[in-house]
């Protein structure tokens, strides 16, 4: 009985800090039905976290993504406007990773939002994919923050259900900052 009682709790517990991921400079509450985290880490300077969520009745997955960039000899003191630019410069470098690997890539305007007060640029993107050459469809946050660069992507199917990619969306949008 108390074995029992000690691995309710225990489940409660995983299952209420598994909503969160703490990445450092902030927390995204991961959607409901959503797995990870799974990790890259090339460099010290330099990390990806993904979680996916698998489509029912399917072997796709919509994709939630956040890269940290932490620069070697930091991010300069700069203004909003800088910061939108700069953000806007290495939104399109990380989109360009994206796009080597599609036909028919096509990209909204950039945008400029705000993520928990905190100014970003948003790009939003479809495209055939080169190596399974199925239709996708996506977007990419970027941001500087903390004297890091903070970037979130992501992505769907376009023949399958939107509410994952809408709840990754969303979860993008209600990160809190520390």
């Amino acid at each position: 009985m108390m074995l029992r009682l000690m691995w309710c709790v225990a489940f409660l517990v995983f299952s209420q800090s598994a909503s969160a991921y703490d990445f450092g400079s902030g927390d995204i509450k991961v959607p409901e039905g959503f797995e990870g985290p799974v990790m890259k880490a090339p460099s010290e300077a330099f990390s990806a976290v993904g979680f996916t969520r698998r489509h029912d009745d399917s072997d796709k997955s919509t994709l939630l993504q956040l890269t940290l960039f932490t620069p070697p000899n930091g991010i300069p003191e700069l203004n909003q406007a800088r910061q939108i630019a700069f953000s806007k410069q290495y939104l399109m470098q990380f989109l360009e990773g994206v796009k080597r690997r599609r036909d028919n890539f096509s990209t909204s305007a950039i945008e400029t939002v705000s993520i928990d007060g905190v100014p970003a640029v948003r790009i939003r993107w479809t495209g055939r994919s080169t190596e399974n050459n199925v239709e996708l469809y996506g977007e990419m946050y970027c941001m500087i923050y903390q004297q890091q660069l903070l970037s979130f992507h992501v992505q769907d199917f376009t023949d399958l259900d939107a509410g994952g990619y809408e709840a990754a969306r969303s979860a993008v949008m209600a990160i809190a900052f520390d």
